[in-house]
């Protein structure tokens, strides 16, 4: 009975070295990806600089990037690494940055929406889970997203 006792302590600690280091890992990871997107950032502020004055806010612009950089390597966001969507969807957040800004939406949040809003595609049109995006996809997600605004504007818009 003592060895038993012994053997789950071992085991608990097991699990808690295990969650510990699991826990450094994703801290790292989270770094790189900030990293990442800080570099992506200053290079594409200084290419938007050299070419045209847009004006937008670094601080949203940064945490889109971070939450994109962060959600690629999430299995749930795996339509992102498909061609070019998660550009387009940085396009969009960037047109409507004011408005998102408004009602507290950052760049995650907004990810978040455009995962659930694929996931409901899918679910009412019976496609697979690993299902890959296609352009009548995301045309679906691009106006799930204009109604959002549009509702937020009607509900809350003066």
């Amino acid at each position: 009975m003592a060895e038993n006792k012994s053997s789950s302590v071992e085991e608990v600690l097991k699990r808690e070295k295990l969650a510990k280091d699991f826990e450094r890992e994703k801290k790292e990871t989270e770094k790189k990806a900030i990293a990442q997107a800080i570099e992506k950032v200053s290079k594409a502020s200084h290419a938007a600089s050299n070419s045209k004055a847009d004006v937008h806010s670094s601080r949203y612009i940064t945490s889109f990037d971070m939450a994109l950089s962060q959600s690629r390597q999430d299995m749930r966001y795996y339509f992102l690494n498909e061609t070019d969507y998660g550009n387009r969807l940085k396009q969009i957040f960037q047109e409507n940055e004011s408005l998102l800004k408004k009602y507290g939406i950052n760049g995650r949040k907004f990810l978040e929406y455009v995962r659930e809003s694929f996931e409901r595609f899918k679910k009412i049109h019976g496609l697979m889970p690993l299902e890959p995006m296609k352009p009548k996809h995301f045309k679906y997600v691009e106006d799930s997203i204009q109604e959002l605004l549009h509702m937020f504007n009607q509900r809350f818009g003066k």
